[in-house]
């Protein structure tokens, strides 16, 4: 696991080193290399949804829920350090850090609008770029988040409820530190011309044995839950950007974005076995361009099926969201 982390950062810093004589040195810059895609769960992408579901977490206390709309907002930053950029090897290099949060919120409920769930996380990222002359492939990347930690609370209105009206019910403290890794073939980075890029990438936690989250007798009724015991997942990605075509221009750039992730579906219940299952996000719509700005606007349909992505919702599956999204990356 170590040498997994420690190989592609040594390769990053050497070729620092090596590429350093004609570069151009940035502090505290922001480069657009391996940002990530639309379709990308934890994300700094901003975006604001207005979305129906089909199902919650089984302890929420109203019933009602599945004929409103429910908003979700994601929200995001990036914190620049360091960027390299070498012409002469045709290489790019930065060290950022990032942070954001995502937060579904039962708004159209008449009596409290309640806050269902928050994820909040936060890294440092270490990106490398190599331009290529093929005709298919335009650049190779490597993308090393040595740090990253994450960490999830429920709304107020339903761990109140839950613990006073639900025998059963657990407050479960989903909190975990990983690294990442992740290639990507034809990273968007500046360009604005039809595009195919991929992406994969393996995510695992640090602490192995602690697991992905925690319970506290306090919040459990003396009931605790057990820790996870699989500690990785991994993804592929696909990016499709036109900017020439039916139904695109230089103005409307199409974009479809898809993510399939191998996660880990919790399990609260010693008698539950935990189980690894495959989740789909999927993002199609089209990005308004302005030619004097990094960050444009977009509106998208999205779609996803899988386990509950929100907090320590995570142990159920079969989830579907369907949502109209409008997006600033």
């Amino acid at each position: 696991m170590k040498k997994a982390i420690i190989i592609p950062l040594l390769y990053a810093v050497s070729s620092i080193c090596i590429f350093s004589q004609g570069s151009e040195h940035y502090f505290f810059k922001e480069s657009n290399i391996l940002k990530p895609f639309i379709s990308e769960i934890r994300s700094t992408v901003i975006k604001g949804e207005l979305a129906y579901l089909n199902k919650l977490d089984k302890n929420y206390y109203v019933s009602d829920y599945t004929s409103r709309p429910f908003i979700e907002v994601h929200l995001g930053a990036d914190l620049p350090f360091y960027y390299l950029v070498n012409h002469e090897k045709n290489l790019k290099f930065s060290v950022s850090g990032y942070i954001g949060n995502m937060l579904l919120i039962d708004m159209f409920q008449e009596v409290t609008a309640p806050v269902i769930n928050t994820d909040y996380f936060f890294g440092v990222q270490t990106s490398i770029l190599k331009y290529v002359d093929y005709k298919h492939i335009k650049n190779v990347g490597l993308k090393l988040v040595p740090v990253f930690h994450e960490s999830t609370h429920i709304g107020d209105e339903f761990s109140l409820h839950g613990y006073n009206d639900i025998p059963d019910f657990r407050r479960v403290n989903v909190s975990y530190e990983a690294w990442e890794i992740a290639a990507v073939i034809n990273d968007p980075d500046t360009l604005r011309t039809n595009l195919l890029s991929a992406k994969v990438g393996f995510h695992r936690l640090w602490n192995v044995n602690k697991g992905y989250y925690t319970t506290d007798s306090l919040e459990t009724k003396n009931d605790l839950a057990p820790p996870s015991q699989k500690n990785y997942e991994y993804y592929l990605q696909l990016n499709l950007q036109r900017t020439n075509g039916f139904l695109c221009s230089d103005r409307w750039m199409q974009v479809i974005s898809v993510e399939a992730n191998n996660r880990l579906r919790f399990s609260y219940d010693d008698n539950v076995e935990e189980k690894r299952t495959w989740n789909f996000n999927i993002y199609l719509g089209w990005k308004y361009l302005n030619k004097d700005s990094k960050r444009n606007m977009g509106f998208y349909l999205r779609y996803y099926n899988g386990i509950i992505p929100n907090g320590q919702f995570r142990n159920t599956g079969g989830y579907q969201y369907a949502a109209i999204s409008i997006i600033y990356n």
